[in-house]
């Protein structure tokens, strides 16, 4: 398996694309890969739209996650300068002003969307700071090793969810971002639970918290694929010290922020993870129905619209 790997990720770009198109045919025809996940997420998330609106969205996902599964491989071997060329942030400076020109920490909140593994080793060349992924270990041993080792070939230092507490504590003074795919399927009885694309959902707690006892900024990276193999990657401010009292606050705006990058270009989102398989405990209200929270300005809207 390992061979296997080295020889397509060792491929040019043009041909993996090809060989994705031809993993596209396997698992959205003939295998049909989690189309009834899929179906069900989408017909949760857009109610409003048709079903062949729906089905539309579908094709496009699986199209998009047969390319995401090329370029993850290839990222394995591929030049740093090759993927930090095909990302572009529009407003850089934001991310600038809140670190004091990256001299200081700051936790970046992201969701499966877009391509968020080249989005590290890009951030890392453009930024010139390091950037550390929070990781909830994969359950297959050689894919959890394939993927850190592809995460850390430029200095990044991958933390598991589970001692990323400690690990973050222990490195509060150095230079760095803080990265957390947030929208992972939080714990039952300890998670965060509110709405989420119109669904009961469970949310992990650390960002919130770490970010306040840190005392640092949360950003909220939205990443669109303008072209394939090609993305845009914009950022809005969550929060900022002194932050609120109350730490689902945070979570709250990340929460917004997300399902509005998911509304903007749902294609690019990933359909596939059964994101929603948790059954909320008996004592979950939608808080966000009860108690909206108030919205923090953006770079450029100055409002998250909820």
């Amino acid at each position: 398996m390992k061979g296997f790997l080295k020889v397509l990720a060792s491929v040019p770009l043009p041909v993996a694309y090809a060989l994705a198109g031809l993993l596209y045919v396997m698992l959205y025809h003939v295998i049909r890969y989690r189309r009834s996940t899929v179906d069900d997420n989408l017909r949760w998330a857009f109610p409003d739209k048709s079903n062949e609106e729906r089905k539309t969205i579908a094709r496009k996902s699986y199209r998009h996650l047969c390319h995401l599964f090329v370029e993850i491989l290839l990222s394995s071997r591929m030049a740093q300068e090759a993927m930090s060329e095909r990302f572009h942030f529009t407003n850089l400076e934001l991310l600038a002003e809140a670190t004091e020109n990256f001299e200081k920490q700051a936790m970046v909140l992201l969701i499966h969307q877009g391509n968020w593994e080249w989005m590290l080793h890009a951030a890392m060349d453009q930024m010139n700071t390091s950037v550390d992924p929070v990781y909830k270990p994969l359950h297959s041993l050689f894919w959890d090793q394939f993927m850190l080792d592809a995460r850390s070939r430029f200095g990044a230092n991958p933390m598991a969810i589970d001692r990323v507490g400690r690990e973050v504590i222990r490195g509060r003074k150095r230079k760095r971002l803080i990265v957390m795919l947030a929208d992972q399927a939080g714990p039952r009885a300890s998670g965060y639970w509110r709405s989420f694309l119109n669904r009961p959902a469970s949310f992990y707690r650390g960002a919130d918290k770490l970010a306040q006892t840190l005392n640092i900024p949360v950003m909220f990276a939205k990443c669109r694929c303008v072209a394939k193999g090609r993305y845009e990657v914009e950022f809005q401010e969550i929060s900022a010290p002194p932050h609120d009292a109350n730490p689902e606050v945070i979570l709250e705006r990340y929460v917004l922020a997300a399902e509005a990058a998911i509304a903007e270009q749902p294609e690019t989102y990933l359909w596939t993870n059964r994101r929603w398989k948790k059954t909320p405990p008996a004592s979950f209200i939608d808080k966000q129905a009860l108690t909206p929270v108030a919205a923090e300005p953006d770079a450029q809207n100055k409002e998250l619209s909820p």
